[in-house]
C-alpha cells in the first residue's frame, strides 16, 4: 500500500474572496477618516511653523538688540486680513510695521492651506531688543481647520505681552 502525502501550497477561492472583502471594508473604513486625518496634520504643522518663526523671531531680537516683526506682508505693510496669506519676519528698525528697503527680511513661510483659516486680532508681532512684545501685540492666534465643515477642534497659540507662546485645543471654530 503507497500512501502519498499532498501538502495544501496555496489558498481556495473562498478563502481569497473572504480576504478581499475584509481588506475592502478596512479601507472604505479608513478612506472615511482619511480628510479629517489631513487636516489635523495641516493643523499641528502649520502651527508648529508659526510657533518656530516667533521663536525664532524673538531670540534673534535678544541675541542682536534690534526689534523684530512678524506679520502679513501686503505691499510691504502689514495687514490684519491677511494672516493665512504669506507671513514673513524682518529687522524692523524704525518699528513702523512696515518693510523698508533698509530692513532685513530674515524668514517668510507658507501660507496657510486655502481650506483653513488663521486670525490673530493685532496686524503684527514686534519683539523688542530684551524679547517682549512691543505696545500691547499680545493676542491670540486661531487656526481653524477645515473651515466650511467646522467639525474639527482648531489650535489656539497665545503670545503673551513677555513674547512667550502657549498653544492648546480650542473649540472656537466650531458653528453652532
Amino acid at each position: 500500500m503507497k500512501i502519498s502525502i499532498y501538502k495544501n501550497k496555496g489558498m481556495t477561492l473562498l478563502e481569497l474572496m473572504i480576504s478581499l472583502a475584509v481588506v475592502s471594508v478596512i479601507s472604505q473604513l479608513s478612506m472615511w477618516f482619511y480628510p479629517d486625518f489631513l487636516a489635523n496634520n495641516r493643523l499641528d504643522s502649520h502651527v508648529n511653523l508659526l510657533h518656530r518663526n516667533i521663536n525664532y523671531g524673538r531670540l534673534y531680537a535678544i541675541e542682536n538688540g534690534t526689534y523684530v516683526t512678524l506679520c502679513a506682508l501686503k505691499d510691504n505693510r502689514c495687514s490684519k486680513e491677511e494672516w493665512a496669506g504669506k507671513m514673513s519676519l524682518f529687522i524692523d528698525i524704525d518699528k513702523s510695521t512696515t518693510l523698508d528697503d533698509d530692513e532685513l527680511l530674515l524668514s517668510i513661510f507658507e501660507e496657510a492651506h486655502h481650506d483653513d483659516s488663521l486670525e490673530y486680532p493685532r496686524s503684527a508681532i514686534t519683539f523688542r531688543p530684551d524679547g517682549s512684545l512691543n505696545g500691547f501685540q499680545n493676542g491670540t492666534f486661531i487656526y481653524c481647520p477645515n473651515t466650511d465643515k467646522a467639525r474639527l477642534d482648531g489650535l489656539a497659540l497665545s503670545v503673551s505681552q513677555t513674547g512667550r507662546i502657549r498653544i492648546k485645543s480650542t473649540n472656537k471654530c466650531q458653528k453652532n
